[in-house]
Formats: C-alpha cells, sequence, structure tokens
C-alpha cells in the first residue's frame, strides 16, 4: 500500500477510523499556508482538521518537520482554528508522546487495519502488484522455489529473514521503486548454511509480526556495507557497519496481504516454526514440511 491509499481511504470512510467525529470532506492535497495537506476535514465543531499521513514507521525527522509545521500554523494567526491528526502504521511511543504533549494526535493504523477497510469497501490498491519487474508479469513463487525437497533436514533451503520496523524500515524498502527488486539483507546467523539460491521470507516482527514479502537469495553470505539506496530505511547505527549481508531478488511482495505471525500459530503442523519458538535473531531455518505449508498460503 502507498500513503496515496492510506489516504484515499481515511478520505472515503473517514467514521471507520474516527467516529464520531462527524468528519466533512473539504479535499484531498489542499495547500494551506504553503504546504499540501494530504486530507483537510472539517468536524462537527466546525473546525479544521488536517490529516498527515507517514506509510511505514513514523521517524524521528518527520516528527519534527511535523511538529515545525504545526507551529507554524499556531503561530500565523489564521482566522480558522486547524488541528492535526498524525497517522502512520507504526508510531513509536516517543514520537507519540512528543507529538502529542504538543497538541497533534498520533493514530496508529496498522496494515491489518488497512487492509481490512480496503476488503470492505472493494478498495484495490495502487501497488496491488506482485513485482516491479520491467515487464511487469507475475512470478510464481513455487516454480523457482522447490529447491528443499531433496535436501536432508539440517540442510534447509528456505529462511526467514526478519527485520524490526523500529530498526529498520521494511515496509517502505519493500516499496522504493528505486531499490525495486534487488535488496540486500543482513546474515546474523547460519552464515555458513545459507546459499545462493535458497529462498527468503521477509519477515517483519512487532504487532503486526509475519511474512511480508518472498525472496530469492542471490549471492553467498559476504562482506558488505549498506547499500546508497537502502541507507535511508536504517533507523539505528548499522547502517555504516561492514556486516555479513545477501542479495536477494524479491519474487513476490505480500504487503497488502502479509501471512501473519496470528494465522501461522493456529496451523498445528507449524508449531515448531523456528521464529515461532524463538524470535530473536535475523536469520532463521524451515523445514521443507513446513515450506510445504506455507507456501500453500502465499
Amino acid at each position: 500500500m502507498l500513503e496515496k491509499d492510506i489516504e484515499n481511504i481515511i478520505a472515503a470512510h473517514p467514521d471507520e477510523i474516527f467516529p464520531n467525529e462527524g468528519f466533512k470532506l473539504i479535499g484531498q492535497q489542499v495547500v494551506v499556508e504553503g504546504r499540501r495537506l494530504d486530507i483537510l476535514f472539517e468536524d462537527k465543531h466546525r473546525r479544521k482538521v488536517i490529516i498527515e499521513i507517514k506509510r511505514g514507521i513514523l521517524t524521528r525527522e518527520a516528527s519534527g518537520q511535523i511538529a515545525e509545521y504545526y507551529g507554524l500554523l499556531k503561530n500565523r494567526g489564521l482566522n480558522e482554528n486547524y488541528e492535526l491528526i498524525l497517522c502512520s502504521n507504526i508510531i513509536p511511543k516517543e514520537r507519540k508522546t512528543f507529538l502529542e504533549t504538543i497538541g497533534i494526535d498520533c493514530r496508529e493504523l496498522g496494515v491489518t487495519l488497512i487492509t481490512e477497510l480496503a476488503k470492505k469497501y472493494d478498495y484495490t490498491f495502487i501497488d496491488d502488484k506482485p513485482s516491479f519487474d520491467n515487464n511487469d508479469k507475475e512470478i510464481n513463487v513455487s516454480s523457482v522455489s522447490n529447491t528443499a525437497g531433496s535436501l536432508p533436514e539440517d540442510e534447509p533451503s528456505i529462511w526467514i529473514f526478519q527485520g524490526n520496523p523500529e530498526r529498520y524500515d521494511i515496509l517502505n524498502a519493500l516499496s522504493d521503486r528505486k531499490i525495486g527488486n534487488s535488496i540486500h539483507w543482513l546474515v546474523n546467523q547460519h552464515k555458513n548454511k545459507i546459499k545462493k539460491g535458497h529462498i527468503a521470507l521477509i519477515w517483519m516482527s512487532g504487532k503486526e509480526s509475519g511474512i511480508y514479502a518472498v525472496a530469492r537469495i542471490e549471492t553467498d553470505p559476504i562482506m558488505l556495507s549498506e547499500y546508497p539506496e537502502e541507507k535511508k530505511y536504517w533507523l539505528g547505527n548499522e547502517v555504516d557497519k561492514v556486516s555479513n549481508r545477501v542479495k536477494l531478488t524479491i519474487l513476490k511482495r505480500l504487503i497488502n496481504s502479509p501471512l501473519l505471525k496470528e494465522k501461522l500459530l493456529k496451523i498445528p503442523e507449524l508449531s515448531s516454526l523456528s521464529i515461532l519458538r524463538q524470535f530473536q535473531g535475523t536469520n532463521f531455518p524451515v523445514t521443507d514440511k513446513e515450506w510445504s505449508i506455507i507456501n500453500q498460503l502465499l
């Protein structure tokens, strides 16, 4: 989903997210005081309410920019009273506290909520396609990933690669057209077993843990610094570290329909899935039997 998708859903169905506020849409991408606003509503008290949307995690930089703009609005002595609500998929507690202290309401709109509203109102996401490949052809995951069947259980060829959204902005990285289908991932465990040609299931941790993409591993792990186009999505000091990494080709994106942990937990055959038993780490093996079940769910 793009920020525009979230914007469109909120603009069309504000009562789903802001019940009892009586929001009436004034417009989308409205310019006020030289800034283009995502959405502008009028509430039941006839106050103007600005909705600003940030996909993925709300970064420190975005928090500062929004706070600065809100301060400018309040200090301009405008004839109309403006309130500001910030919506993002993931809002760290410290940024929520900071913004709400200065009068900016914060609403965390998880991927699950947005996808459920899209289904309810038959909304098609703008980016609802499997890949960014040049021919826009759907890639059949099962046809390129059935490599584990001939290997022993202790030599897996399917892996879960986990990312913490408060350290790495996975949703935006997977959707960045400059990165496209080629992305890199840390290998902190099993560096001698992860090989070129294996398959990686990209897992986002946190409140909405689950599989958000399927990728093919294109290189053995090698010592690399982060690639320039991907650096901006790191939210910590890992960006400048030279670490074991692999190059991946994204085969299928599941951002608009992730395979969530809560669903996997209900399947008895996946009760021993490594990441469900021990979620600390970056790289987790998946057995052939587990992969056959997960592949059917994708």
